[in-house]
């Protein structure tokens, strides 16, 4: 980094051009690392910030320009016979065009976000020989938004550059960590929204279990009870199955977490060690963001959102769902409360909190009521929409806000892992049980209008 800030102070804005250039072109130089730079010395006065983020973006669009032409033009074999002296092996560049594969144009934006798939990116689109057009695009957006976004971050952390490099490091397996879950959120949509058949499949299979079918078998008899008294009809059977199920499994985890508080087991032990390592890698720009994202899930955002929901609901005389939805906000609030109650376990402590709270600790609030709440959101969207793919995204943006939420409550010191797991088991428990039940009323209304 010192070598790369005096070489800026000497030759400036040629640095940042042909540095970030280069390794577009497919050169392994530091492009990412030159920008930051250049940042910091925007900051300390010494460049100015309109003309460092020109010619960082201009070197990324043109460098890329030069790395699909090499590639259109000269092809695999010439690539890999010329880019072993830039370290490009033939197993690097086969998972770089499996990547250009699965995520066509939108892989040319991607990869200049990830350093493995930067230096490939271009080449790849020109080997592929991507339309032109298409690839001019995204490699424009991509350009601007990632040179643009790397000198403003050298920018406002450069008030040193001690400070901006013990940030990044301290903060690099925590936003690793967040940057893991929002990926594999996205792939698993992804793969859901194109697989529903094998997803019904994988679900009737479940219930075919020899375990599972067992279950059904020595409770059918109770099921049958169920069904008689909460519905005129006999079609339930499979909603009520996958209801109680659900239910059974979130309260078996809840009876375990509890359990291996109660003793002092293995995950209460990681608890404060996890609680400990990341309080000590906070970074003020990853704890504003948690601030903001708790929010969603604190008392207040909670009852905003009650109110405008359920006078929707109410507006539109749909009575069923505003059952449910009351249930879900005011049951999951008075629960928890009670639960927190009868474990009496206290919050972590630290000397220098990020945020305090003066509840108990077990199981989280934000986790449990943010599980129903947002949980009972999806599922009035899952009603409502039409497409497959928007059931799912409904489903995934739900669940990934509601382990943001979690996520953000043990990044702030004030919960454990066992509080949070605990407040998402308890909070299954409590959705599978509304949704069941608002399942068995309205379609138990919709049976009786059909026969009447």
């Amino acid at each position: 980094m010192d070598r790369i800030l005096s070489l800026l102070s000497h030759y400036g804005y040629l640095v940042i051009l042909f540095g970030v250039m280069l390794e577009s072109t497919g050169v392994p130089l530091p492009g990412e690392t030159i920008l930051l730079a250049s940042g910091v010395l925007v900051q300390q006065g010494h460049l100015d910030l309109g003309y460092v983020i020109v010619f960082g973006i201009l070197g990324a669009v043109v460098g890329d320009q030069i790395g699909y032409w090499v590639g259109r033009e000269g092809g695999r074999p010439f690539v890999l016979r010329w880019g072993r002296y830039a370290f490009i092996t033939p197993e690097r560049l086969a998972r770089a065009e499996a990547f250009f594969e699965r995520h066509g144009g939108k892989a040319v934006f991607l990869a200049r976000f990830f350093s493995g798939l930067r230096v490939f990116g271009a080449l790849v689109a020109g080997i592929s020989r991507m339309r032109w057009g298409t690839f001019i695009l995204y490699n424009a957006l991509g350009g601007a938004v990632w040179a643009t976004a790397v000198i403003l971050a050298g920018y406002f952390l450069g008030s040193s550059l001690g400070l901006v490099e013990h940030w990044l490091g301290r903060a690099t397996l925590v936003l690793a960590a967040v940057l893991a879950v929002l990926v594999g959120f996205y792939l698993a949509y992804r793969w859901a929204a194109h697989n529903r058949a094998r997803l019904v499949g994988w679900g009737e299979a479940l219930l075919a279990y020899p375990p599972v079918a067992r279950l059904r078998t020595r409770y059918d008899a109770q099921l049958r009870w169920l069904r008689r008294r909460l519905t005129p009809g006999q079609y339930l059977g499979l909603h009520l199955t996958v209801g109680l199920l659900a239910a059974a499994g979130a309260l078996w985890l809840f009876g375990g977490l509890a359990e291996d508080l109660l003793t002092g087991d293995p995950i209460v032990r990681f608890d404060r060690a996890l609680d400990d390592y990341l309080h000590a890698h906070a970074t003020p720009t990853l704890t504003t963001f948690f601030l903001v994202v708790t929010a969603l899930g604190s008392i207040e955002a909670i009852v905003l959102l009650g109110v405008v929901v359920a006078a929707y609901l109410a507006w539109g005389r749909r009575w069923i769902f505003l059952g449910g939805w009351l249930a879900a906000v005011a049951g999951s609030a008075v629960l928890n409360q009670l639960l927190k109650g009868l474990f009496a376990r206290p919050r972590p402590h630290f000397e220098h909190p990020l945020l305090v709270e003066t509840s108990y600790s077990f199981p989280s609030g934000h986790a449990m009521e943010s599980f129903v709440v947002y949980g009972m959101l999806a599922y009035f969207a899952v009603l409502a929409l039409r497409s497959w793919e928007a059931r799912v995204g409904a489903v995934f943006g739900a669940a990934l806000l509601v382990v943001l939420i979690g996520f953000s409550r043990m990044y702030l010191g004030v919960h454990y892992l066992s509080d949070v797991l605990a407040g998402y088991a308890a909070g299954g428990v409590w959705l599978s049980a509304l949704i069941t039940g608002v399942e068995t009323i309205r379609r138990g209304k919709k049976e009786t209008r059909r026969k009447g």
